[in-house]
């Protein structure tokens, strides 16, 4: 193929292409001249429509928006209030724990960190040897530092499901 024959077998290729343009740019044409027409009050219908459509929605959006504002005042307002009343809870029990503290040691009661775990088998194991020594419920308590209802416990599961 020639330099001559290339460059006419695209001005072919150009002119055809410009046909289809004008064909197309004819074709737009006719379509809007028919949109203008009684379909074009449809068209102005619907426009409107969906003007109203989008004023409602920008109106609705403002009320939820407001909403939510108010909503969120209201819940910083209740977090803040339940932030004050965990911190005087937490006073008040600070200051129970200290008034209990004291009249332990006034009435001079094992501090809990000094008392023995009852379910550890460490302490079960001391009530059952204290008690098969014969000593009495309120001197096994005391020998392992623990209550005399914990004492009677661990006896009476022994009594029950002991080997």
């Amino acid at each position: 193929m020639t330099y001559q024959s290339s460059l006419e077998m695209w001005l072919v290729l150009q002119a055809a292409l410009e046909a289809v343009l004008v064909l197309l740019m004819v074709v737009f044409l006719v379509r809007l001249r028919r949109l203008s027409g009684p379909r074009g009050r449809e068209a102005e219908e619907a426009r409107a429509a969906a003007e109203r459509f989008l004023e409602e929605s920008e109106k609705l959006s403002k009320a939820f928006t407001e909403n939510l504002k108010q909503k969120k005042e209201l819940s910083v307002g209740l977090l803040l209030k339940l932030e004050h009343k965990i911190q005087a809870m937490n006073d008040l029990l600070k200051r129970a724990e200290e008034n209990l503290s004291q009249a332990e040691r006034a009435h001079g009661a094992t501090p809990p960190e000094e008392q023995a775990n009852p379910a550890a088998p460490e302490s079960r194991a001391l009530v059952i040897r204290l008690a098969e020594r014969g000593l009495s419920i309120e001197e096994i308590a005391r020998e392992a530092r623990l209550h005399r209802g914990e004492v009677e416990l661990i006896l009476d599961l022994e009594k029950q499901f002991g080997t």
